[in-house]
């Protein structure tokens, strides 16, 4: 397939599983979430992406700096943002999940530490494990899928706000991954056009693509 073909198959993997699109996003920005469903987005998001998300990044700046000194340096940014908030002045992914879950459910830490989250959440980290570690070539796959969460979190930071009174300390796991993950998105974009060459590697891509973005979304389906 010739570049353009390729693109638009990536961008209608991203609109497809644009998880803004999510029926647990509409219920967090009409109000109609419930409070457990607002504890189930925390643990089954802990479980997917926010817990292991600095340790597996690390991992892909290593294997990615075997295969690629600037994919290395591209993944070396997003280590930092997701680890310690560098870029949006925030914290660590994790902390600001953590805010969430004690500022804005009145919550105990431990509990969200404790949690057991559903076979489709450990699917989902299992398969970001691989990606970093086994697949780094393809691991613009997760970026790309980013942007759809930067959308997510703008609609329920809006909901969360408005419907169920939280202030913007509560929030700022949302509010921080507004930007940061459209920048996300666009490293994402850039891994792809640095490191996929070939026919076969494009091929593949939009497999790995299609695969991320489906156990994701399954993800986001046990939170309801």
């Amino acid at each position: 397939m010739d570049k353009q073909t390729f693109w638009q198959g990536v961008e209608r993997i991203a609109d497809e599983y644009n998880i803004g699109k999510h029926p647990l996003v509409q219920l967090v920005r009409e109000g109609k979430a419930t409070k457990q469903q607002l504890k189930q987005f925390a643990i089954e998001h802990y479980e997917m992406t926010v817990r292991d998300s600095g340790p597996y990044i690390a991992n892909g700046y290593i294997n990615m700096s075997k295969l690629d000194a600037e994919g290395a340096e591209l993944m070396a940014e997003n280590f930092a943002e997701e680890a310690m908030g560098l870029y949006t002045h925030t914290g660590g992914h994790a902390a600001l999940l953590f805010e969430f879950w004690e500022k804005g459910l009145g919550l105990p830490r431990k509990e969200l530490e404790e949690s057991s989250a559903s076979l489709a959440a450990r699917a989902m980290n299992a398969y970001f494990w691989l990606m970093v570690t086994q697949k780094v070539k393809y691991s613009g796959a997760l970026g790309v899928l980013e942007g759809g969460f930067s959308h997510a979190c703008e609609q329920m930071v809006a909901g969360l706000q408005q419907h169920y009174g939280m202030k913007p300390e509560a929030v700022r796991f949302f509010s921080g991954h507004v930007e940061a993950d459209r920048e996300h998105a666009q490293t994402g974009r850039k891994l792809v056009e640095h490191l996929l060459t070939t026919e076969r590697d494009r091929q593949e891509f939009l497999k790995e693509a299609r695969c991320t973005a489906e156990l994701y979304w399954k993800g986001w389906d046990a939170m309801l």
